[in-house]
């Protein structure tokens, strides 16, 4: 139905277009603006909260150089060693596994009872017992999600 009244109309304005000095609305232009020029800024920026008002943040924090830690590892991992593992939080992404073998973050690889393999990062957990590996790592390792596995961890190297 729209389509027949809207040709009949399109037809109407070609024929009345020939029959005289009929004009037809002017449309408005598609012509694409140019953006404003952004200003360059110099100097300290102040940082915006979601609103777009300045947030209190104290001095030290804004313009404070990055330290450099130079702390020895406490613990690093060597050699192999077998740990029974379940799945991690789902909503951490990456490849990585909580155990408690070591204090700092470092990479290995992991070995499942079916030879495959994966690197991933190890993340220290204050718990002993289990670890816990990534949705991810169980994935790539091709482990069932909802079971604890038997893995293999090795120097990545």
């Amino acid at each position: 139905m729209r389509l027949t009244i809207f040709t009949t109309s399109a037809l109407s304005l070609l024929l009345l277009g020939g029959c005289g000095d009929f004009e037809l609305p002017k449309l408005p232009s598609l012509k694409k603006e140019e953006p404003a020029p952004v200003p360059a800024q110099t100097g300290p920026q102040t940082p915006l909260d979601a609103t777009g008002g300045a947030l209190d943040v104290p001095e030290g924090l804004l313009n404070a150089p990055e330290e450099e830690a130079d702390v020895a590892p406490e613990t690093v991992f060597t050699g192999t060693a077998q740990v029974v593992a379940s799945l991690g939080d789902p909503a951490v992404p990456g490849l990585w596994m909580e155990t408690s073998l070591v204090s700092n973050p470092q990479t290995a690889r992991l070995r499942s009872a079916n030879g495959s393999e994966v690197v991933v990062t190890l993340k220290p957990s204050p718990t002993t017992g289990s670890a816990r590996v990534s949705i991810a790592a169980m994935r790539a390792l091709g482990v069932p999600l909802t079971e604890l596995v038997e893995l293999q961890v090795r120097p990545a190297n």
